[in-house]
């Protein structure tokens, strides 16, 4: 984290394999998401779902096999680098997850979406993680780095916060435009159990307190004189209230479609913040 005098414990090709594990465990997530949810997408999206049009059901099982052994193994040589070799525990620990989560957790009334959100924000600390053990390794680096520990334990906690609010947000608007497909198939989410009424209501505490949130971190950032970081978080608090007030007056499913989108765009502009601070005086 260079720009809050923070060096770098990971090399550029360990990073790369940080965020290759990651992105892998992720993509086998959503490859057997797809493969648990094909009966219900064929009513929720008709012919959106790649899964026995695209590609077969075999294949799709073969990859995400693949993807999760690609995250595992980095994750394993990333922990031997450290010297932790037990954290690659916690890579093998998110592809089970995700395997039981799109099985037997998503069909559960806001468990899955805890879940989602769980892991979301633990994509974030696991980068902290590995660059701490790593910079623990080399006693200079560790020392020059040592003060500044508190301000990057507080900016991961609040990224990590982040992340889990705007997933567990966005979950739950998906699961009120899933309604239909769900609730057919049996599938007991928060909208079908409590109704799409009640579940916009619950999503909409939700959202105020992710907005509370990304105010009161704006205000964080502004006392800590890292203004361009507070003047970035400004338009997200913006394009939230947008969304809410969009959300109290969405009924169709079209509307909460959007809504998604909206809250995807919004997460990228989350992640982008962090820029800021290479550009902070």
């Amino acid at each position: 984290m260079p720009g809050l005098g923070v060096p770098q414990g990971m090399s550029l090709a360990e990073f790369c394999i940080l965020a290759l594990s990651v992105l892998s465990i992720t993509v086998g997530g959503y490859i057997i998401n797809d493969y648990f949810d094909m009966d219900a997408d064929r009513i929720n999206k008709p012919g959106k779902n790649f899964i026995g049009t695209s590609i077969s059901v075999v294949l799709a099982t073969n990859l995400f096999y693949l993807f999760e052994a690609i995250g595992i193994v980095g994750g394993l040589y990333l922990s031997w680098k450290v010297d932790e070799i037990n954290y690659a525990l916690i890579f093998l620990f998110t592809a089970g997850i995700l395997w039981f989560y799109s099985e037997r957790y998503q069909c559960q009334p806001l468990l899955g979406n805890l879940v989602v959100a769980f892991l979301s924000a633990l994509s974030f600390g696991l980068v902290w993680l590995f660059d701490f053990f790593a910079l623990k390794n080399n006693a200079e680096l560790f020392s020059t780095a040592q003060s500044n520990f508190a301000i990057v334990n507080k900016l991961v906690l609040i990224y990590m916060g982040f992340a889990f609010l705007s997933t567990l947000f966005r979950e739950m608007i998906k699961d009120i435009e899933d309604y239909e497909g769900d609730r057919r198939m049996g599938c007991r989410t928060l909208a079908v159990v409590a109704g799409p009424a009640k579940a916009k209501v619950y999503s909409l505490i939700a959202g105020i307190s992710m907005l509370l949130f990304v105010i009161w971190i704006q205000y964080f950032f502004y006392t800590s004189g890292l203004l361009l970081v507070s003047g970035f978080l400004a338009t997200i608090s913006m394009m939230l209230i947008y969304i809410l007030f969009q959300l109290f007056k969405s009924v169709e499913k079209i509307n909460f479609s959007r809504l998604s989108i909206l809250l995807k765009l919004l997460m990228l502009l989350g992640i982008l913040s962090m820029v800021m601070f290479y550009f902070e005086k």
